[in-house]
């Protein structure tokens, strides 16, 4: 055990070597298989354009300021995407960039490393759980193969992070998998190490909460069912004084993680009802969720898991063996069941019975593999969602979502990916112990066969998985004769986007947004337009103010920003263009004189108002055009505005009024921003412009839906408002206390023991 009841021997320098050197060959080999990405260009997938424009404003100028969350002005009216989403990645990139130099290929180098990630923290964690050398070794090659029936949605797999973007919540189940296997250690180790071990579980809890919130709930059900589950372990083996180490590493970590968190949830919390609880996306797909994981599992995974949970339910002792090897059939029948049945109503039974069985078989006998299914099936019922809740048993009626915090806030499906890596991990033991079975086999000549015999098993199942890697990855380039890993300059269509936005720097002012129809998908294929929201980097490549070229009226806080799908500014693309005086007016109200569009029902319209819009530009498809006036995103009433500034957390405006005025400045008034004019605070007021008061969201309509823009009263004569952001709540203090307490749980348990080593060289020197 780490730092545990008995001294152990010192690990030879050697022997650890010998043992890494299959991660090594693991890591190598993911990094042969993506290297093409670090070639001129960006990564054009779907959401890297956001996510490269956000690290980009974190490393220059949130960070610097001593920021992790902050206030962006030039995307969407201040939409609070880099306050809480991902910042996490973010975080990564930015950091990585002061070392390399450059953005871009830090965002590269962060998309390498969160790739391995999972390797190195699936060998951690299968090493934490008992499994050997071999075992680890396996689970890390499973966590970075790319299989061809991955999900681009769901998995967290490679082709996730590269089609789609969502590199972060691969992050997060890195992060995770990491705390699982500290808690792990810090629950076999003496207090000492526990408190050092547990404090930095929940460190790693607090970074899989930034990366990606639904996989540190993931990771937060996951520590208590590994808590419970090693706690009843010691129970059970008559250890009952060891088995408070379990529920007391877990205390340390929640407490620490949630502490160390709290200057990011506390302020979400507090605004969260009124700037972002709105009718958005849940990733609500019922039990096609849990279908969607065993497929990416895959068949002969799933097949592993089955015959393991098996052979290590008969580990137990003689007097358990029954129970033991009944809760492990009864958990593997639940979710037979539940692939076979999934739709009559009873699979949020059958999973809750499944994750029961699971969790009572693993003290009985080894706990690794049992355990892994018990976190597995918890978070695949987490995923299914709430009508996977509510069951009845018998006469009763059982409603979990009563148990579970928090639920109608979660992206359900979003559960999958971490219990995806958890079954691989488990399929890697279960493997290794099939394998190392080969031990026991006494006779010479039968032990021979049998090692022939798992050589070829074990040959079977990686072979076709490597040579599947290899076609779906860049490993084989350039005998393959094509890069998979295409970048935004392979494809001709980027051109006319980067020629739109570079005449759109040139010619549309500061003081006014642009609104950019979003790429997405809806211009071409792959051979001519990558999937991507690619508008979203005229923000980052010229610092000028955007709305829309980013997500859809299905998510969050401002549908009058997005542009998916067939939508613009919360209303449907037909109406707006059967009535372009509605449309004018909202783009006056909005502070938007330039639009970058592809609809030819709305270029037809727009085209027919000469009076309202102008035809300043054109590429093949897209139209560029320009309101007949100047809609400013700053303006005063009575007055006259020399200049204005915006730059993240700062707007600044020079202005002239003959009289005591209001200056109008079109960004959401969340809470944080204060207002200074001549060196004197002064009120920051909200104002409604005067929009339709429904949008157009992925479940339904808004009714009544406002959005609270800036107002400041100024003096008469010229002076200069300064606006500036910063977000102060009582989670800062909380998170500086919590680094503090994690400073000292890792300083002072080791503190004795370098005492002893200085008072035993002065000793020896005297």
């Amino acid at each position: 055990m780490l730092g545990g009841v008995r001294r152990r021997p010192r690990v030879s320098l050697r022997k650890l070597l010998l043992e890494l050197a299959p991660l090594a060959a693991v890591l190598a080999l993911g990094a042969a298989s993506v290297r093409t990405i670090f070639r001129e260009g960006i990564l054009p997938g779907w959401d890297h354009p956001v996510h490269l424009a956000l690290s980009y404003f974190t490393a220059k100028y949130l960070l610097p300021s001593g920021r992790v969350i902050g206030w962006d002005p030039y995307n969407n009216f201040g939409w609070p995407f880099n306050q809480y989403y991902n910042p996490g990645a973010y975080l990564l990139v930015a950091a990585l960039s002061y070392l390399v130099g450059d953005v871009n290929l830090a965002y590269k180098a962060a998309f390498l490393l969160v790739y391995l990630l999972p390797a190195a923290t699936s060998y951690a964690y299968a090493r934490a759980l008992g499994g050997g050398a071999l075992a680890a070794s396996i689970a890390s090659l499973l966590a970075i193969l790319v299989a061809p029936w991955e999900s681009p949605w769901f998995d967290a797999g490679l082709m996730q992070m590269y089609i789609v973007g969502m590199w972060p919540q691969r992050l997060g189940i890195g992060l995770a998998l990491a705390s699982l296997a500290l808690h792990a250690w810090a629950s076999k180790a003496r207090w000492r190490w526990l408190v050092v071990l547990s404090s930095w579980s929940g460190a790693l809890l607090t970074l899989t909460l930034l990366s990606h919130p639904m996989t540190a709930v993931g990771l937060g059900a996951c520590l208590v069912v590994q808590a419970v589950s090693l706690a009843l372990r010691e129970v059970v083996e008559g250890r009952a004084r060891r088995a408070l180490g379990p529920p007391a590493a877990l205390a340390v970590c929640l407490a620490l993680g949630l502490a160390l968190s709290a200057f990011w949830w506390v302020p979400l919390f507090e605004t969260n009802a009124r700037f972002h609880s709105m009718p958005a996306i849940k990733w609500r797909l019922g039990p096609r969720a849990y279908l969607e994981a065993l497929r990416s599992v895959g068949q002969v995974n799933l097949a592993l898991i089955a015959v393991g949970a098996v052979a290590y339910a008969l580990t137990a002792r003689r007097e358990r063996l029954p129970l033991s090897v009944a809760a492990s059939l009864s958990g593997l029948w639940m979710l037979a069941l539940s692939a076979l049945y999934p739709s009559d109503g009873y699979i949020g039974a059958r999973l809750s019975l499944a994750f029961l069985a699971f969790l009572a078989a693993s003290p009985l006998g080894d706990p690794s593999l049992p355990l892994l299914l018990s976190q597995s099936s918890l978070l695949l019922l987490l995923a299914t969602g709430p009508d996977s809740y509510s069951f009845r048993v018998l006469a009763w009626r059982i409603d979990l979502s009563k148990l579970l915090p928090l639920t109608q806030m979660f992206a359900y499906s979003k559960f999958t990916g971490l219990a995806r890596f958890l079954m691989l991990c488990a399929s890697a033991l279960a493997l290794s112990k099939l394998l190392l079975a080969v031990k026991r086999v006494r006779r010479r000549e039968y032990a021979q066969l049998a090692y022939v015999a798992a050589g070829i098993a074990l040959l079977a199942i990686l072979g076709p998985a490597l040579d599947q890697h290899a076609r779906l990855t860049d490993l084989s380039y350039p005998l393959s004769g094509e890069v998979k890993f295409k970048l935004d300059v392979d494809f001709p269509g980027v051109k006319r986007l980067k020629a739109i936005m570079e005449w759109l720097a040139r010619h549309a002012p500061d003081n006014t947004y642009v609104m950019f129809q979003d790429t997405l998908y809806r211009l071409g294929d792959w051979r001519t337009l990558p999937a991507s929201h690619y508008f979203f980097l005229y923000s980052m490549l010229y610092e000028k103010p955007q709305v829309g070229g980013c997500y859809g009226t299905r998510y969050v806080t401002q549908p009058l920003a997005n542009t998916e799908w067939s939508h613009l500014f919360g209303q449907p693309i037909p109406w707006l263009a059967a009535h372009p005086d509605e449309l004018y007016r909202i783009l006056r109200e909005l502070g938007v004189s330039y639009v970058a569009v592809y609809s030819p029902p709305l270029v037809a319209a727009m085209r027919s108002r000469s009076d309202l819009f102008e035809e300043v530009y054109s590429a093949p498809l897209i139209h560029v055009f320009r309101t007949r006036e100047v809609n400013p995103i700053v303006s005063i009433a009575g007055g006259k505005v020399l200049s204005v500034r915006i730059r993240p957390n700062l707007i600044e405006v020079e202005y002239e009024a003959s009289e005591e005025t209001y200056i109008y400045v079109r960004q959401v008034n969340h809470p944080g921003w204060r207002a200074y004019v001549g060196g004197r605070e002064v009120e920051v007021e909200d104002y409604y412009p005067d929009i339709p008061r429904y949008v157009v969201v992925f479940e339904g309509v808004l009714t009544n839906y406002k959005v609270p823009f800036i107002k400041v009263k100024v003096p008469a004569g010229r002076g200069k408002l300064t606006l500036e952001f910063r977000r102060v709540t009582y989670g800062h203090l909380a998170s500086s206390a919590a680094l503090v307490a994690l400073a000292l749980a890792t300083a002072v348990p080791l503190a004795p023991e370098y005492l002893k080593r200085v008072l035993r060289g002065l000793g020896a020197g005297q």
